[in-house]
């Protein structure tokens, strides 16, 4: 019974430590509002969550990117069995509070018996390799990424593995595999495959490495391990079959098929500099998430331990291997070998060779345990052989802090990245390493009771690693209403858009560089609640749910041109057409329009993206002698200019600014009047036109900039000016309207097209570079022709359709029905993304569905009334689902014979 209890304490009190270092995320309402967590995964969870609730398979994407495959984006996880449960019992941020607690306890529990089995470790050296690998520096970093850390999570448990693979006992064999199948089919689901092939690539590592180090009984266990793991990566791919068959297809669509450039797959690389700020604790100070992978001192002195007499002790090799090739990987650009790696399948498909250290921890966490059991064998023994790895350990950790050091003079001439610049370690840093360094050499000397010895280096190493965890981001938690209340900008973009089917589209141009109004209020508020770093936090979320940063628009149920994804998303043709709006020689390959954008784009581009809203911030408006105005849309008169929206203000002049005067100001007034009026330079590109009623004021109806012949003049910003009350009122130029002006403006596109509208033209073209020459032409006018992909024939446009109407009956994300009237043939087109697995059926009888303008989707209808549907029915989800109940029922089939063979 005692002995049952002793096994069982391990895995009660991994749980408690991860609860006592997250003791906030636990025991608090206080949640991540940060980075990717806050813009990526809580918006997928939302959708994730919603979809689980109304009982629908979340396929497509109708509010990002104009349109995109939601399932086919594994970072979602929909399939990942953990999530369900917290989607169903919890809101989103606490979902993944939840999530990522659970996810800790699960690598502790792995990497306690990975340390038992693979290295037959006591339960005390497990319970140090636990500790140190999940609740080391690299995870902890890693939580803000929920699905990568679900996905580390399970990496320990292959080293559980592992070992059985080598059995003598073919039934042990066997099971082994139904093990490794589940655990690859766990890492796959929860939508991380990076973090599943650098699993499986240490997987692989360390069986050559066994396979190399037993000489002749080597070929005994290659001969025993390869059918089973076959099988088990078989069952796996089975398995997922209803996740991998999407995700795949998404890939040959994807804007980054093909594999990355190479300089994105060498990007966020380990730089050498950085080393001694990755690989120790810091105190006070934090480093890019990336890049951290400290543990204790005293877990690393544990490490030099344990593999200091690696000559004698073969077991090891495989381990150092494991850890050599991790930093060795991590380098990325700063090692050679990875240029040609970069440029091979696999390694070709992902960014952050920092990510590698995952191997790097959790090897080094083996070799801590390892160096625990050493230790305290070394104690009872009375033996002084610790000495040496001390010596050389310690160093080692100087040579490390030095480096630390000097790597800030040294950033001069080897510059690394601004998002991890070199900053020396401070006073507290210093001490603790200094300190805990002593308290090792202490506590291995003493010569005292073994117990009191182990409780000593334990207490002190526990102290250090939780002290170092407090500097790291998961620290910050901060108010719920980060997440959950709801910002002006969003509340008035719901209100304007509660009956509209479908809701049309927005695009924020707005960087987060201003300060939000109710800042006083929210500081009174939170100021003794939050730390400093807690309310900064808040301060970055509101701001984010201000401008509707890429994602957001998810978790609100608002639809958005833009996106957000450093995955397999947006699709090739998204880049391909965003290329109208964005700056010569800009290509986006995971949205973000809006880092590249700085000017509002071409008016007819945004009416074909069916943008009806703007948002912009005030950042770049000025003040000219106490009157404000609207500098984001900015007008070159090559022919007169219309203001679009005029309210009902009374005014006595119209002042603007510009880089020259245009040939006149033509307005209708209320009074009846046509003014030309002639602009009078009041100085500095500022301008005035009299209504010459003073002193009385009149409203303008109508206004346009007409150009001077010869001259390209510039409008910035327009404002009606009433000199009898010293009030104004600032104008927008082209066809929009200001509807909302608070941190941020939102305007209202007065020329937008609908979400689907009838053309009377087309022209067919081969491929995308020719559409997008074809739609880059002068005369090219959306809405009135269309460009389509494929062989037909050319139609020239008619005037009859321009009478045509569509009016939309449903419009859900799988499925949309229209009906459209025109008195002649005509092309429907509908502005969400054209993908396979979308079909369309006219009147019920199915008809192609074309690559439209590059992105959209395109119908043939004749004349008449009729109903057309669209509905998506991808073929890859259809068959992935039967692969998958196939590949459940073989396992549970292979596993029953298993377990009833005698």
């Amino acid at each position: 019974m005692n002995d049952r209890k002793q096994k069982l304490y391990p895995f009660l009190i991994i749980p408690v430590l991860v609860l006592v270092v997250f003791h906030k995320m636990a025991f608090t309402n206080l949640i991540l509002a940060r980075g990717d967590t806050f813009l990526y995964f809580y918006p997928y969870w939302q959708a994730a969550s919603d979809a689980l609730h109304t009982g629908r398979v979340p396929l497509w994407n109708s509010q990002l990117f104009m349109g995109a495959p939601l399932l086919a984006n594994s970072q979602m996880g929909f399939f990942y069995p953990l999530n369900w449960p917290f989607w169903w019992f919890f809101a989103v941020p606490y979902a993944v509070s939840g999530s990522i607690l659970l996810h800790l306890v699960i690598a502790g529990w792995g990497a306690y018996l990975a340390g038992r089995r693979t290295l037959g470790l006591s339960r005390m050296g497990g319970l140090v390799t636990a500790v140190l690998f999940a609740l080391g520096g690299y995870i902890t970093a890693q939580v803000e990424h929920i699905n990568q850390l679900q996905g580390i999570a399970w990496l320990p448990w292959f080293w559980v593995v592992l070992p059985t693979l080598q059995a003598a006992d073919s039934k042990q064999r066997w099971r082994a595999a139904t093990a490794v199948a589940l655990l690859f089919s766990l890492q796959l689901l929860a939508g991380h495959s990076q973090t599943t092939f650098i699993t499986g690539v240490g997987v692989g590592v360390w069986l050559v490495a066994s396979l190399l180090t037993y000489g002749q009984e080597s070929r005994m266990w290659a001969s025993r391990m390869l059918l089973p793991l076959l099988v088990g990566g078989l069952l796996a791919g089975l398995i997922t079959a209803v996740q991998l068959l999407p995700t795949l297809e998404l890939t040959r669509f994807s804007s980054r098929q093909g594999g990355l450039p190479v300089n994105e797959v060498l990007s966020f690389s380990l730089h050498p500099l950085l080393l001694g700020h990755s690989l120790l604790p810091a105190y006070g100070q934090s480093l890019f998430t990336e890049y951290v992978a400290w543990l204790p001192v005293s877990g690393l002195i544990l490490a030099m331990i344990g593999g200091w007499r690696w000559r004698k002790r073969r077991e090891l090799w495989p381990l150092l291997l494991l850890i050599g090739i991790a930093i060795f990987l991590a380098l990325g650009v700063f090692n050679p070998a990875n240029w040609v790696l970069a440029r091979m399948p696999g390694f070709s498909f992902f960014r952050v060779p920092a990510r590698w250290l995952v191997l790097y921890a959790f090897g080094m966490a083996l070799l801590a345990g390892r160096g625990w059991d050493e230790m305290v064998a070394m104690w009872h023994q009375g033996s002084g052989a610790w000495k040496r790895p001390f010596r050389w350990g310690g160093l080692l950790l100087i040579i490390l802090m030095l480096w630390r050091v000097i790597s800030v003079p040294l950033a001069v001439y080897l510059p690394v990245g601004p998002e991890a610049p070199p900053v020396s370690p401070n006073l507290f840093t210093w001490l603790g390493w200094l300190v805990e360094l002593l308290l090792c050499w202490f506590w291995l000397a003493y010569t005292g009771p073994v117990i009191w010895r182990q409780g000593g280096l334990l207490l002190a190493g526990s102290l250090a690693l939780f002290l170092a965890s407090r500097s790291q981001p998961f620290n910050n938690l901060t108010t719920p209403e980060a997440y959950f209340d709801l910002r002006p900008s969003i509340t008035r973009l719901l209100a304007e858009t509660r009956n509209s089917q479908p809701t049309d589209r927005l695009l924020s141009l707005s960087d987060i560089f201003f300060d939000p109004g109710d800042q006083a209020e929210i500081n009174t508020i939170y100021q003794d609640q939050l730390s400093a770093a807690a309310l900064y936090d808040y301060t970055i979320a509101i701001k984010q749910k201000e401008i509707i940063a890429p994602n957001l628009p998810l978790a609100y149920g608002l639809a958005s041109v833009d996106g957000f994804d450093g995955g397999i998303l947006p699709l090739s043709s998204y880049s391909q057409l965003t290329r109208l709006v964005l700056p010569a020689g800009h290509v986006t390959t995971d949205g973000r329009l809006r880092e590249h954008l700085d000017a509002v784009p071409e008016a007819r581009w945004l009416d074909l993206f069916n943008v009806r809203y703007l948002i912009t911030d005030k950042v770049g408006d000025a003040w000219r002698e106490g009157v404000f105005f609207d500098l984001q849309h900015p007008v070159t008169l090559t022919e007169p200019v219309r203001v679009g929206y005029i309210p009902e203000f009374a005014a006595t002049e119209v002042r603007f600014l510009a880089d020259g005067a245009p040939a006149w100001v033509e307005m209708d007034l209320a009074d009846g009047r046509l003014l030309r009026g002639h602009p009078v330079s009041l100085g500095d590109g500022l301008f005035v036109v009299s209504l010459q009623v003073y002193p009385y004021a009149v409203q303008v109806k109508q206004m346009a900039f007409h150009p001077a012949e010869g001259t390209s003049v510039t409008v910035r910003g327009v404002s009606l000016v009433n000199q009898l009350d010293g009030t104004f009122y600032p104008l927008v130029l082209g066809a929009y309207r200001l509807i909302h002006s608070g941190d941020v403006k939102i305007y209202e596109n007065l020329d937008v097209l609908p979400r689907a509208f009838l053309v009377g033209g087309w022209q067919w073209v081969a491929d995308q570079a020719e559409a997008l020459r074809r739609m880059q032409a002068a005369g090219f006018v959306p809405g009135e022709t269309a460009v389509l992909l494929g062989q037909g024939e050319d139609k020239a446009i008619e005037d009859e359709v321009a009478e045509g109407r569509v009016t939309v009956l449903q419009y859900e994300p799988e499925r949309v029905v229209l009906e459209t009237h025109s008195e002649q043939p005509a092309l429907l087109v509908l502005t969400d993304a054209f993908y396979p697995g979308w079909r369309a059926w006219v009147d019920g009888q199915e008809t192609a569905v074309y690559p439209t303008d590059i992105l959209f989707r395109g119908v043939f209808v004749p004349a008449g009334t009729h109903e057309v549907l669209f509905s998506y029915h991808p073929r890859s989800y259809q068959v992935g689902r039967w692969i998958s109940l196939a590949g459940i029922l073989l396992w549970l089939l292979i596993s029953g014979i298993i377990n009833n063979h005698k």
